[in-house]
């Protein structure tokens, strides 16, 4: 095991401070995600056919919650509220593998980032998206592409200056699975915040089809 302590990122000759400790794993498929300060996770894991992203504000502190659907996703919502491990803030993103199969990965509008960035890691720098009014969290944004799952979560403490520093995403096996974005503010000071993104393959929702599925798939076709 290798332990890296990230205290600087450097670029175009300013260097920005960041709360941010990295622990990497050996092996090529397995690792750790890094360690955002006043945030415990993301976490994410599949159960029971939804794949549950968490994570844990541990300095704002609320006395309720709530749980919201997501528009045009049913069995899918975001719940917030307190942590009952700590007295920060939970947040939980759950998605139904059945809202999410089929062409229902391009039920929204393209999306950037919150004011107009691209998104880290995506060519075309957009995916479908939606955005969830949480008071408690400013303005979230939810991402649903055809094979990729993702959140934004408004975050002001990360003090980037304009950067945009990014890490591979493990479940708690130590599995890839995506992609976790520390997103610095804009040009206006704003928009800072934690990007997830999931790949559906990789985490396990959209599997290939078995010989036996595949046979059962042709008897169905006269």
């Amino acid at each position: 095991m290798k332990f890296v302590q990230l205290k600087k990122y450097v670029g175009t000759g300013v260097a920005v401070a960041m709360a941010l400790t990295l622990t990497a794993c050996g092996g090529s498929s397995t690792g750790t995600n890094p360690l955002i300060s006043g945030v415990t996770g993301p976490d994410v894991e599949v159960v029971n056919g939804r794949l549950v992203l968490s994570m844990v504000f541990n300095d704002i502190h609320i006395d309720g919650g709530a749980t919201i659907p997501i528009p045009k996703y049913p069995n899918s919502s975001i719940q917030v509220g307190p942590d009952f491990q700590s007295a920060g803030t939970l947040l939980v993103l759950t998605i139904s593998v059945s809202d999410f199969l089929g062409d229902k990965g391009t039920l929204f509008n393209p999306q950037t980032l919150p004011g107009g960035r691209p998104l880290p890691g995506i060519a075309a720098g957009v995916i479908p998206a939606v955005a969830i009014q949480v008071p408690q969290l400013a303005n979230m944004v939810f991402y649903v592409g055809p094979s990729v799952i993702g959140v934004f979560v408004p975050f002001a403490k990360l003090n980037l200056q304009g950067a945009i520093v990014s890490f591979r995403f493990y479940n708690k096996t130590g599995a890839p699975v995506g992609m976790i974005s520390l997103v610095g503010s804009d040009a206006a000071g704003a928009n800072a915040g934690i990007l997830a993104l999931v790949d559906a393959n990789l985490a396990g929702i959209l599997k290939p089809l078995t010989a036996a599925q595949t046979a059962a798939l042709a008897q169905l076709v006269p």
